[in-house]
């Protein structure tokens, strides 16, 4: 009995020390926030705003897949339905989210949606490649911080704090946009999809063809005319620069590049989703800085 009690009186001692280290130390912390992104994209601000109190599953990581007609997989559909917040572009740009968010429905899981909570930048017609605009980033960025906050006060300093790092980075594109304006006033470009439309919006830059891009992004056959209109636009040099779809390899596409080629018109390949190991920021500085070099 005197055993007993003795190892007893022991156990409770090394718990006591046990609870104090971890007091002390801080190492008790809760399990990062599942969060998952329909592209990796959206990942990216996700993760620039929970560091390391989030875990991002990004289901779209590529730039070689195209986001219009990806399918997805029960393992897709496990992390969605594991996921206490998913972010996703709307405007039909994911509608395989949509299915996957209904097929599993949760009432602790919020749902940050692009197209929603940046709907006063939203194009007129419709254009869902809203992750070009800096304005629309910013306000998924605040609405992520806002839900991790809510989620996990404990670390709602440091999400804030990473909302006002992400909130410099957009500055700094947008600093480097208004160059390129001033730079370039008013340039005509040509582009084979509307990928980079919102972009192109924020440069001052009129965007020829829009009728051919959206047929092309859509994979329906452009009319004659509109086909000859866009050539005749390059081989005219009525354009300063093409923009063309990098995740793309369409008959249609290779051959607007090659007129642009033999016209010495510049062009200049652009990605739907943000590669593995970028952030966001980063991502578009790198694709104005191909805008820029090509136009050098």
């Amino acid at each position: 009995m005197i055993c007993r009690l003795r190892r007893c009186k022991l156990v409770r001692v090394a718990l006591t020390w046990v609870l104090a280290l971890l007091a002390v130390t801080g190492v008790a912390h809760a399990a990062p926030i599942p969060v998952v992104a329909a592209e990796s994209t959206y990942g990216a601000i996700a993760q620039a705003i929970g560091g390391t109190h989030v875990r991002v599953d990004s289901i779209l990581r590529s730039p070689d897949v195209d986001p219009h007609t990806f399918e997805a997989t029960p393992a897709t559909a496990r992390a969605v339905a594991g996921a206490r917040i998913v972010l996703l572009n709307g405007l039909g740009y994911d509608e395989w989210m949509r299915k996957l968010l209904a097929a599993a429905p949760s009432s602790q899981r919020q749902l940050v949606v692009a197209a929603e909570v940046g709907r006063s930048w939203v194009m007129a017609d419709g254009n869902p490649h809203l992750f070009y605009d800096t304005r629309v980033a910013g306000a998924v960025a605040t609405r992520v911080a806002e839900l991790l906050q809510r989620a996990d006060p404990a670390h709602a300093a440091d999400f804030a704090r990473n909302l006002r790092a992400f909130h410099a980075a957009l500055s700094a594109v947008d600093a480097r946009v208004a160059q390129l304006r001033r730079t370039h006033p008013k340039l005509p470009v040509a582009a084979t999809e509307p990928v980079y439309g919102y972009m192109l919006r924020a440069l001052g830059w009129p965007s020829a063809g829009q009728r051919f891009q959206f047929d092309v992004m859509n994979e329906t056959e452009p009319a004659p005319a509109l086909v000859a209109r866009f050539e005749d636009d390059l081989r005219q040099r009525r354009v300063a620069l093409l923009v063309y779809n990098r995740q793309v390899s369409a008959p249609v596409t290779q051959r607007m590049k090659g007129i642009a080629s033999a016209a010495s018109v510049p062009s200049v390949g652009v990605d739907e989703i943000a590669p593995p190991g970028i952030g966001y920021a980063p991502w578009l500085l790198r694709s104005l800085d191909a805008v820029a070099a090509a136009l050098r």
